[in-house]
């Protein structure tokens, strides 16, 4: 997979993280993605060598919310 393409998966999985958050917790859109970006989990998401972003948007959030 190309650079470009996985910066893409990162990105789509991180906004339905960040919405999915909006949603269950009634965050902000600030305080969601400073929840999503600060996680363990998006550094994860973001490193090659873990496959998560293989994994689906929701199998991701059940990991984030095990994080929080």
């Amino acid at each position: 997979m190309k650079k470009k393409e996985f910066d893409l998966v990162v990105e789509m999985i991180t906004n339905q993280l960040v919405c999915f958050l909006m949603e269950d917790y009634k965050l902000s859109l600030l305080d969601a993605m400073d929840k999503v970006y600060k996680s363990q989990t998006f550094e994860k998401l973001q490193d090659k060598g873990t496959g998560l972003y293989l994994r689906s948007a929701a199998y991701t959030y059940e990991y984030l919310k095990k994080e929080l």
